[in-house]
């Protein structure tokens, strides 16, 4: 009942509903305007062991799961603010994180990058890429390892363009819209009802105005003719009652002869 109410409403005010169609769609416009939009990119960087850990001739890729413990660390050194700071100071609208690769097995590191633009993220990509032999060489420094005994790293792959990611403007397009449609049909709801309400009120307080149709004027009345003229007694003229005329008594023939 109340959508069929609404539906009768609409039709009734389609001016309404095109206005508010047309406000709603200038809203959606601004918000694809100004809402965020992010760009991601990534890199894939794997965990080479030592040429010591490696039997001499042999792959050393076959060798690769004893470095888990290797790459834990080389994550967290990563994420912490000695490396961090100078970056998102450089780059303050930008944003990185590194962990470990869920897609495969080995000690591969998944650098990923967003920023609120393509050539930022780019740049703070290959940043990031830049610092990691180093902090790598750091780490493997403290513990004053030989050459032979340490752990290189291998890219992969790096991402040459970035993606865009429009999931919080889609989201703000349909919170508006949905906001804006709805309001639409209510408020034109609203005031069709407050408008036929008020045309009510102003045809109950009009009082009709008497008809006219059947008054004559005098000059209209049927004039009679004196022969249809109805005689009134002189008495009622002079305002006194007209007199009664009474007849003589009949004679009664049977008490003549009973006399």
């Amino acid at each position: 009942m109340f959508l069929r109410d609404l539906y009768a409403s609409a039709r009734r005010r389609w001016y309404l509903v095109l206005a508010g169609l047309l406000i709603t769609a200038g809203m959606s416009f601004w918000v694809f305007r100004v809402a965020p939009v992010t760009y991601e990119a990534t890199a894939n960087v794997a965990l080479i062991p030592p040429p010591t850990a490696v039997i001499s001739g042999d792959n050393p890729f076959l060798y690769m799961g004893g470095l888990d413990q290797a790459m834990g660390v080389f994550t967290v050194k990563l994420n912490s603010d000695s490396v961090r700071g100078p970056i998102e100071d450089s780059y303050p609208a930008a944003e990185y994180s590194t962990e470990r690769d869920s897609s495969t097995s080995g000690p591969i590191v998944r650098v990923k990058v967003s920023g609120d633009s393509s050539a930022t993220t780019l740049e703070v990509l290959n940043r990031v890429l830049g610092v990691m032999p180093a902090t790598m060489a750091s780490l493997q420094d403290e513990l004053s390892l030989p050459q032979a005994s340490r752990i290189s790293l291998l890219t992969l792959g790096v991402d040459k363009d970035t993606t865009l990611v429009s999931e919080a403007r889609t989201r703000a397009l349909l919170v508006v819209a949905a906001i804006g449609f709805a309001a639409t049909l209510l408020l034109t709801g609203l005031a069709d009802k407050r408008l036929i309400r008020r045309r009510g009120k102003k045809h109950v307080g009009a009082i009709p105005s008497p008809t006219d149709d059947f008054t004559l004027s005098e000059s209209e009345l049927p004039k009679r003719s004196r022969a249809q003229r109805v005689p009134v007694p002189s008495g009622s003229y002079s305002g006194t009652a007209p007199s009664v005329t009474t007849s003589p008594e009949q004679h009664d023939p049977v008490a003549d002869l009973r006399r």
